[in-house]
């Protein structure tokens, strides 16, 4: 006869890490359930500049960190900004629309935090921090962050370090595509479906999410950053639809920073050959598109081609394209 199975010391398995959860698919409903539950919950890196700072003896730790020390600094700017709020004289911004004395000075206790943090790391001044504030949204605020060298050099170009109201979101009608957890998963799932570099795309460059201390890092939007010569259609290639706020988050120097409000469309996908074959017909021109398309539906009819459902798949997913656009094949 079969014993009876007990419970009591059953315990839930999670994710070690989000990374390949969050490459494969995106509008997850369950956040809050999964993700404060894992051990590791930072996607991403830091940036390159920072990274090479580091003898390779000791980068892994150096990075680690670094790490958490802006999460310390992103722990302090959430935590202080909200007391700040309650002060009856607080204001976000003066009288000339310029940051306040508030946001200023908060702005400057978290960069000496930040660098007395740093200071096991740093060589005894070989780098420093400046965090100055950037701008307010609906679920975070956004500051600049600089690293400069002993003389003042710039070591980097700055970045956005955008700190969260909050860690998780509880209200369903943005939980599955806004705030901390569903941006660092559309980020990561972006990045990996693209194939490429954001750098001439009309995107700024993710480099990292920390979910557990609700701050993300991005490339800076100024004067210097890359241009934008290749936009990306996001919604056509992806399948997903455009966030309603589009409207209110205005872009930056042609530059998008926000990348919160993505919904799967009826005909989302997130299988890698379906999108590599997909996007070989939507950014051919019309000369080579009947060149192209006769090749990849050879390969399709072929019973021997390797992933020959994906590939027709791909195929049907560029018919519906080019309906909805009233382009003939």
């Amino acid at each position: 006869m079969l014993g009876k199975i007990r419970f009591e010391n059953y315990e839930k398995c999670y994710p070690s890490r989000l990374k390949r959860m969050f490459q494969s698919n995106i509008n997850y409903r369950n956040y809050n359930a999964f993700v404060p539950n894992v051990k590791h919950a930072i996607v991403g890196n830091l940036p390159p500049e920072i990274i090479r700072l580091f003898p390779k003896e000791t980068r892994a730790q150096n990075i680690k960190t670094f790490q958490e020390a802006l999460g310390a600094t992103a722990e302090y700017l959430r935590e202080t900004y909200r007391k700040m709020q309650k002060d009856r004289d607080f204001k976000l911004l003066d009288e000339n629309y310029r940051p306040s004395k508030y946001i200023v000075g908060l702005a400057k206790k978290a960069g000496r935090k930040l660098n007395l943090q740093l200071a096991e790391i740093s060589g005894g001044g070989q780098f420093h921090a400046r965090i100055k504030y950037a701008g307010h949204g609906g679920f975070g605020n956004v500051y600049q962050l600089s690293l400069v060298d002993s003389e003042g050099n710039k070591l980097m170009h700055d970045k956005a370090l955008k700190v969260y109201h909050n860690l998780n979101e509880d209200f369903s009608e943005y939980k599955s595509s806004h705030n901390n957890y569903a941006e660092a998963n559309f980020w990561t799932f972006f990045k990996r479906a693209l194939g490429h570099s954001l750098d001439s795309s009309q995107f700024t460059k993710h480099y990292m999410s920390d979910m557990k201390n609700g701050y993300a890092i991005t490339e800076f939007i100024d004067p210097a950053i890359h241009k934008t010569t290749s936009p990306i259609h996001i919604c056509r290639l992806l399948h997903v639809t455009e966030p309603i706020d589009t409207k209110y988050n205005m872009s930056i120097m042609g530059k998008q920073y926000d990348i919160g409000g993505y919904e799967k469309a009826y005909n989302f996908t997130s299988d890698k050959v379906v999108l590599r074959y997909f996007k070989k017909l939507i950014h051919r021109s019309q000369k080579e598109l009947p060149r192209v398309l006769g090749k990849i539906e050879a390969l399709a009819q072929n019973p021997k081609t390797p992933h020959r459902d994906k590939i027709q798949q791909a195929l049907k997913l560029f018919k519906q394209h080019k309906r909805i656009n009233n382009q003939v094949l």
